[in-house]
């Protein structure tokens, strides 16, 4: 008994991870994932499904008794089913054209559709987990293979044709049963002679309910094993192609949206003469590509064929069959028509179940790079604490023993970090190159956690803040800021409500009133060329409007990464100048290896090997002759 629970464990363990169910859940879980988003899809793909049956089989058993009626000379029952196969397909016809266009408006409004859920998850990550390399590959597989190979609109097409099949197959096989089991009338066979009383005797025999259920079986069972054979084999062909050609697929998209079409890479290319270098590896990608197209066409011809045979073997045997049992008397001359028209719905619906069922295996293996990155969890817990909100700005932030190392790496950037940020000061955050200023940063936001220690707010870790909430706090302009195309206004309110007097007043404390006064529309002008005839703007100016931007916010804590690295003396001057203005009442770090920025703050931090080598005012920290005064004394030589 253990034994036979054991072995049956298996047998369902074996099920359970089959390529079929595994190919199904893909697919299912796609279908309620389109039925949550609009309700009306699948009743819709059903009701087409439907009338295009009844079109068929509604045709079939009219014309069948139009064709008896007329053997009989009834030619007044001719005409009435001569007009209701008529008027059948014409308003069947009619609804299911209907029908067919809105199927595939709403098919074409799923591929957007997916396009949009890709986008929510990518945003609604938290920042570490977007930066990690797994989940960005995730991501650009997830819209590369939705892209290339259909996305959600082919599973409801694959899905809708299945279901078409297997209910012509429920129905064309009910019609043959009855086939089948209809006994052979053999009161004529007597009267024949020779030959023919033997050909007909055979088909009084063939034609017996028991031997052509037997014979039927047989070829049913043929057709089904050569079918299920033909369909695995292919479909692990079709996998081993899309896991081995991900990768020139990445390149060649790589090359298309970042270098051949963007036209900012467009000077580097001519500077420094790449153009056949990159031709050369765009033309070897490309060929990798059509080397694989190749195989794949030719493997689907294969496939084909050999469901051309297995259906063409079956569609030979249906025709004897319903030759034999017309031969034998079992059906009439018109319900010869019927039963050729069932037993060949049959065959193709049988051909259709297996193409379909193979279309969704293999769109289970693109479609489950999409549910990998939907998938995709977040590195951190979310807190649920809302953020006091305080009109004086008056918070308390602190680092308490922060020790930091970036994801799959084991250096720290940053150790043993301990400091009190003072509120309403203007401070640097200073140091060379790879210190950790820019992390330290990152961490003070919350787009990073600590990997050691804690960072808290008020006194409570800020991990248990609503991400948010605490968000909310920091107005930042980091080195890699980005702008993007979208008019001015959008750009520096950013995801907060328009007000055209704070725009204006946060463009003019970073310096930017001007040039977007001169602007074509002003504060609806749209910037750079991706989306349509925008501005192009200098980097210093971009850098300006990112100011804008973190002024606009009117957080408490303003945060300036480099915030003049992209501006010339005069405008670097410019903006020192309003400092006070861009940061009166507001708790403001400023991050630069220009040393000349520190004489506007109050309170210096010095980094160096991820630690704070020394802390306080410019004056002080001159006179220690530390670190601090060997990096200000190395620029200030230079403007002696």
């Amino acid at each position: 008994m253990d034994e036979r629970l054991s072995l049956w464990g298996k047998i369902h363990k074996r099920w359970k991870e089959s390529e079929f169910l595994s190919a199904h859940r893909v697919g299912f879980r796609l279908l309620k994932m389109v039925h949550e988003t609009d309700s009306t899809v699948l009743p819709m793909n059903l009701l087409l499904i439907c009338v295009n049956l009844a079109e068929v089989y509604g045709g079939l058993f009219l014309t069948s008794a139009l064709i008896d009626s007329l053997l009989a000379a009834d030619f007044r029952c001719g005409v009435l089913y001569a007009l209701l196969l008529v008027v059948s397909d014409l308003v069947l016809g009619s609804i299911g054209e209907v029908l067919l266009k809105k199927v595939r408006t709403v098919q074409n409004r799923l591929w957007q559709i997916v396009y949009l859920w890709i986008a929510k998850k990518a945003i609604s990550l938290d920042y570490e987990t977007i930066q990690n390399p797994g989940a960005i590959r995730k991501l650009l597989s997830a819209e590369r293979t939705c892209d290339m190979y259909g996305s959600v609109g082919i599973v409801v097409l694959n899905y809708g044709e299945l279901l078409k099949a297997f209910l012509n197959i429920l129905i064309s096989v009910g019609l043959s049963l009855r086939l089948v089991l209809t006994r052979p009338a053999a009161g004529d066979i007597a009267l024949l002679s020779g030959q023919e009383k033997g050909i007909g005797q055979a088909a009084v025999f063939l034609s017996m309910p028991g031997v052509s259920l037997l014979l039927f079986s047989a070829a049913l069972a043929g057709m089904a094993f050569l079918s299920a054979h033909t369909a695995h084999k292919y479909a692990e062909k079709e996998k081993k192609f899309f896991q081995n050609h991900t990768g020139t697929e990445e390149k060649l998209t790589y090359l298309n949206n970042n270098i051949f079409f963007n036209y900012r890479a467009a000077k580097i290319i001519r500077i420094f003469g790449m153009q056949a270098m990159l031709l050369k590896n765009g033309e070897r990608e490309l060929n990798g590509m059509i080397r694989f197209y190749l195989r794949r066409i030719r493997t689907n011809r294969e496939e084909t064929v050999e469901n051309l045979i297995t259906s063409g073997l079956f569609n030979v045997f249906s025709y004897l069959l319903v030759v034999l049992k017309t031969i034998s008397g079992a059906i009439t001359v018109g319900a010869f028509t019927r039963y050729v028209g069932a037993l060949n719905q049959f065959g193709s619906a049988c051909a259709s179940l297996i193409e379909y069922n193979a279309a969704i295996r293999r769109n289970a293996v693109y479609m489950g790079e999409f549910l990998a990155f939907l998938d995709v969890e977040e590195k951190h817990f979310h807190g649920t604490i809302p953020v006091e909100k305080r009109d004086d700005g008056e918070y308390e932030l602190a680092f308490e023993n922060v020790s930091f190392r970036y994801p799959g790496s084991a250096q720290y950037v940053l150790r043993n970090v301990n400091c009190r940020l003072d509120m309403k000061r203007k401070m640097a955050v200073v140091g060379r190159n790879g210190a950790g200023k820019t992390t330290f940063i990152k961490l003070l936001c919350g787009l990073y956690e600590p990997t050691e220690g804690r960072i808290t707010l008020n006194g409570v870790d800020i991990r248990k803040y609503k991400p948010d909430e605490y968000r909310d706090l920091f107005g930042v302009v980091f080195q890699d800021f980005r702008l993007f195309s979208f008019p001015v206004w959008e750009n520096v309110a950013a995801g907060y409500e328009r007000d055209d007097d704070r725009l204006w007043r946060a463009l003019r404390q970073a310096g930017a009133e001007e040039f977007v006064k001169q602007m074509p529309a002003g504060l609806e002008t749209l910037l750079y060329k991706d989306t349509g005839e925008g501005v192009e703007i200098s980097g210093g100016e971009a850098q300006k409007l990112a100011i804008a931007r973190a002024l606009y916010k009117d957080a408490g804590l303003v945060i300036l990464d480099e915030p003049t690295a992209a501006l010339d003396p005069l405008a670097e001057a410019e903006v020192y100048a309003r400092f006070d203005e861009m940061t009166e009442g507001k708790t403001s770090i400023y991050i630069s290896h220009r040393m000349s920025s520190c004489r506007f703050c109050d309170d210096i931090m010095v980094f160096d090997d991820g630690r704070i080598a020394e802390r306080g005012s410019h004056e002080n920290l001159l006179a220690v002759k530390g670190l601090y005064s060997q990096l200000w004394n190395a620029q200030a030589k230079y403007y002696a």
